[in-house]
């Protein structure tokens, strides 16, 4: 968002800067949906995108079926406080729509969700969170889970906080099923993540992530299992051979890409394919789903 609206203006921020500690970062970068200049630079990179034709294949994105859905980017939010995202809303819901309305136009054969983190992404405001689902051109609600980023633990602590940070969880959990019922449309937590017992490397253990995995899990299959919203989730992220190539897991240019993204630590939350425990629980996840039957749609 802040790179269309630099595109555009030359006015620019960067994220961390602490000339300009948060929310400031948000606050800016949310001016991008009422930048019509902004906006049209965005939608244009959407068609090139959602228009393409694969080289490999020679299939059209709209006609692949290894696609499951489009998404409108990551973690969009209309603001970084209530006060700074209120002017916003009505331009901010029109971004929504109308970019779900093009990438239909061009592939009416996939799903579009917004890329939310849920009420982390609307400035804690169900009510923002219910009006940008309920456009009818998304298909499903989503919602992220980040208890690390957002302090429901301590990575260097996790035996004292690891219940503590549960219990945040389940809270979130709570209150996106009621959200996602309420609007009447699935749920996908589509991005959770817990760090290693200890550090980054594999060599770590993973007894309190798989504590976490088991219990996104457990919702996700009670929620199926009952008919509830909540109809899949995506842990993050899957690394699998891969693994950081310095002694500080910070990217360089040039070296292996993980699932953790170049500008985190490598290794924060990836799961390695030496990760036996955690592969084993994805496993038995994957059975279970498969065993309780068609996902229903509320």
């Amino acid at each position: 968002m802040s790179s269309y609206l630099w595109y555009d203006t030359g006015s620019y921020i960067d994220m961390g800067d602490p000339a300009h500690p948060w929310p400031a970062f948000a606050n800016a970068a949310s001016r991008f949906y009422g930048n019509r200049n902004a906006v049209k630079l965005y939608h244009d990179w959407v068609g090139a995108i959602v228009g393409r034709t694969n080289g490999v294949t020679g299939l059209p994105y709209r006609d692949d079926p290894t696609i499951m859905a489009w998404q409108l980017c990551n973690e969009p939010r209309p603001g970084g406080t209530p006060e700074d995202a209120a002017p916003k809303l009505a331009s901010f819901y029109s971004w929504i729509r109308d970019t779900a309305r093009l990438i239909k136009s061009i592939d009416p054969n996939h799903l579009v969700s917004t890329g939310s983190e849920g009420l982390k992404g609307t400035v804690e405001s169900g009510d923002i969170y219910r009006i940008s689902h309920a456009i009818p051109e998304i298909d499903y609600a989503t919602a992220h889970i980040w208890p690390l980023n957002w302090s429901w633990i301590d990575a260097r602590d996790l035996a004292r906080t690891a219940a503590a940070g549960e219990a945040k969880v389940r809270e979130y959990l709570d209150q996106h099923r009621a959200l996602a019922s309420q609007i009447g449309k699935p749920l996908v937590i589509e991005e959770f993540g817990y760090p290693r017992d200890a550090g980054y490397a594999a060599e770590a253990t993973t007894v309190y992530r798989d504590r976490y995995y088991r219990q996104v899990f457990a919702a996700v299959e009670d929620s199926v299992r009952t008919g509830g919203p909540v109809q899949g989730s995506n842990f993050w992220a899957w690394n699998g051979a891969g693994r950081a190539a310095h002694g500080d897991h910070r990217y360089r240019h040039g070296d292996p890409l993980l699932g953790d993204p170049p500008h985190e630590p490598q290794g924060w939350y990836g799961v390695y394919d030496s990760d036996a425990s955690t592969r084993a629980l994805v496993a038995e996840h994957a059975r279970t789903l498969a065993t309780i039957g068609e996902p229903v749609a509320r």
